[in-house]
């Protein structure tokens, strides 16, 4: 059965306080996406958008949709997100799926290397990996449904939390950020926080919860991004808090709808080349910036108010997936793809 088409639809959005244009996208009709649900977009060093759905995985490279059918891995639902290393160097890709890890390289529009890492031929906790990151020093921090797997100088750690707590054993693992200055923090859905340095080896674990970290209202995280290398936001189901330093009960601004969010319940972050913090949540899209709000729903042009993921493109537009296709904010309006 062929594949549905992409409908392109356009919002011009203008507001009292930009002096902005209208510019309308040309984009070429192209073979659909595999589902309107959009998990999560991942932009690479080459500024290809690779878009992980509930069904399949593609890639955008501005042109086109592009599929990969001799892969198994893109194309059974599986997938739970992509991780592109940021080094220039290399144009390593991480699946995170239910079938365990893989890493790729990919060059026009093709794949060129690929492997995986399951249980049966390395030290992974769980073939079902939620996310991964990579730190400056080029360990891996592989969050499953298990566990956190620590992958340095091809040796394989298990780590479940701060001793005594197992929170990354017992809650489910929502997000993994590393900072430049060594610190891993370790998001859970109702423990909390996990925070530690791995040093050849494990040191520093801590814990932060709503008892101990005065910005954090609830141990239900959804997400956590480190920005200006060390700050952290956390995403919770009670309002974004912002972590400015490494002392666990000072450091906090908390934000709810009391300063402007959309809504309490905030699913994802990101941080634009203009400094610009945007907030994903099930009611539409909040954007910060020096403490003045502007928010965004489908009356403004988003395809949808559900918001799962934000990415931010290498020209500082910003893609955002939703659970009825894509959103893309460029010259201040919205273009949008959307599955039928």
């Amino acid at each position: 059965m062929a594949n549905p088409k992409i409908k392109f639809v356009f919002f011009c959005v203008a507001f009292a306080v930009l002096d902005t244009g209208c510019t309308k996208v040309e984009i070429p009709e192209n073979t659909g996406l595999p589902s309107p649900v959009i998990n999560t977009i991942e932009i690479d060093n080459n500024g290809i958008k690779w878009i992980t759905t509930d069904k399949g995985v593609v890639s955008y490279d501005g042109d086109k949709l592009n599929y990969y059918p001799e892969y198994e891995s893109f194309n059974n639902g599986n997938a739970n997100r992509l991780f592109s290393e940021k080094d220039p160097a290399t144009n390593k890709i991480w699946l995170c799926s239910n079938n365990g890890l893989s890493v790729f390289e990919h060059s026009n529009n093709k794949i060129t290397s690929f492997e995986t890492y399951n249980t049966n031929q390395s030290g992974i906790l769980s073939d079902s990996v939620i996310t991964i990151d990579i730190d400056s020093e080029k360990n891996s921090y592989i969050a499953t449904s298990s566990g956190l797997s620590v992958f340095s100088n091809n040796k394989w750690l298990d780590y479940f939390g701060q001793a005594g707590n197992n929170i990354l054993r017992n809650f489910k693992i929502s997000a993994v950020a590393a900072a430049k200055n060594n610190w891993v923090y370790v998001s859970t859905q109702g423990g909390g926080v996990s925070r530690f340095k791995y040093l050849d080896g494990i040191t520093g674990a801590t814990t932060f919860t709503h008892e101990w970290a005065s910005g954090l209202k609830s141990d239900n995280i959804l997400t956590v991004v480190v920005v200006d290398d060390t700050c952290q936001w956390y995403g919770t189901d009670k309002g974004a808090a912002l972590h400015i330093n490494e002392l666990t009960k000072s450091g906090w601004e908390y934000y709810s709808r009391t300063n402007g969010l959309i809504c309490d319940t905030v699913n994802t972050i990101a941080k634009d080349l203009s400094g610009n913090i945007w907030f994903g949540t099930p009611k539409g899209i909040s954007k910060m910036h020096d403490n003045e709000w502007e928010n965004f729903t489908t009356e403004n042009g988003l395809v949808s108010n559900r918001i799962n993921t934000i990415a931010v493109d290498l020209d500082g537009s910003v893609w955002v997936g939703t659970d009825n296709g894509i959103s893309h904010y460029v010259n201040n309006a919205w273009v949008n793809f959307t599955w039928n």
